[in-house]
């Protein structure tokens, strides 16, 4: 004879297995080795997207945002624990340390700024598409920025 206890445990078993089987592993991981930083004064601010929508200047719409110092003129900027997939990341040379990009009255920026895969368009920002990259599961993925200003 079943009991209430067993019955409920294998309905619970039942609904739950098919969770666990497609759940999403976040085993993943970027680092992102930016160079070319033309002093140490203030910090270094790495976004990244999952998404174009809000890239690259929604602080808001980022997947994830971290802040890192400069030591000798470049900074190492870490994300852990993403799903696997597409993402595209910006870096900023926030010198007074005020959380954004600094742009003069016509929307050039006054601080250094980089994309992923150095994309640097000469009259307008990155796009999502042209900076994004495949992120593995269960491989850390490495890229490199140059800060240009």
């Amino acid at each position: 004879m079943f009991k209430v206890s067993n019955v409920l445990f294998a309905v619970s078993l039942v609904v739950a297995l098919p969770q666990f089987a497609f759940a999403q592993v976040n085993d993943a991981s970027i680092r992102i080795e930016i160079s070319d930083i033309r002093n140490a004064t203030g910090v270094v601010g790495c976004l990244i997207f999952n998404a174009p929508d809000g890239y690259p200047d929604s602080h808001e719409k980022a997947h994830q945002e971290t802040h890192v110092p400069i030591v000798s003129g470049a900074a190492v900027c870490e994300f852990k624990n993403l799903a696997p997939g597409e993402y595209a990341a910006i870096v900023i040379h926030d010198e007074n340390r005020n959380g954004k990009l600094d742009k003069n009255f016509l929307g050039i920026p006054r601080e250094g700024y980089g994309a992923s895969n150095n994309v640097r368009p000469a009259m307008s920002a990155p796009g999502y598409k042209e900076a994004a990259f495949t992120v593995k599961a269960g491989s850390p993925t490495a890229i490199a920025i140059k800060m240009g200003y």
